[in-house]
């Protein structure tokens, strides 16, 4: 049994615990629930079942192929959350050695100078704690499902990336990476 090797198929399979051969979704123009059958998906369960259930980020493909609401209400308490700043995914903000600004696929970014002054995933980050915390209040069973973008094209992350090591920082992507952290050939 293979995986598809893309966004939808491989999020409506591990959601709904199917293949992508039995839901026979492929691609990106076909909401599942009509073209493959109206399936049970995890947080489904869970919602029937007497939790909350939530959802940060890319957890479904955005579309058609989760009808336009992350498969809300089906899947979800209340409708997803989605970061701001994915509405700037295609703007070119990867500064070339020419001093100009292109929309490279990969590129290390200054967190401060993007839009907004984040990223997806940090927006989808700090909604995640931001829930967390709500819930620790109203103590209630919930399901949280948090979908980062990356690995996705375009590839963009904080040129400065640290990590505590024996007590000392070190930067694992000063503008390439270290050949400490490269993989094994």
């Amino acid at each position: 049994c293979l995986q598809q090797a893309v966004c939808a198929p491989s999020r409506v399979s591990f959601l709904t615990g199917r293949r992508p051969d039995s839901t026979r979704l492929y691609d990106f123009n076909s909401y599942w629930r009509s073209h493959a059958g109206n399936y049970t998906t995890l947080p489904q369960y869970f919602k029937e079942n007497g939790y909350i259930t939530m959802s940060v980020g890319k957890v479904f493909h955005p579309g058609i192929s989760s009808n336009h609401s992350d498969d809300y209400p089906y899947s979800w308490s209340f409708p997803a959350f989605h970061p701001s700043s994915e509405k700037y995914e295609n703007t070119k903000v990867c500064k070339g050695k020419d001093g100009k600004l292109h929309a490279n696929l990969i590129c290390p970014v200054e967190v401060a100078e993007m839009p907004e002054a984040t990223l997806p995933d940090i927006q989808s980050t700090e909604e995640a704690i931001h829930l967390l915390k709500s819930l620790q209040r109203i103590k209630r069973k919930f399901f949280l499902a948090v979908g980062y973008h990356k690995p996705h094209i375009p590839f963009r992350y904080p040129r400065v990336r640290r990590f505590l090591c024996r007590g000392e920082k070190r930067e694992i992507f000063p503008g390439r990476v270290s050949k400490k952290f490269s993989p094994r050939r």
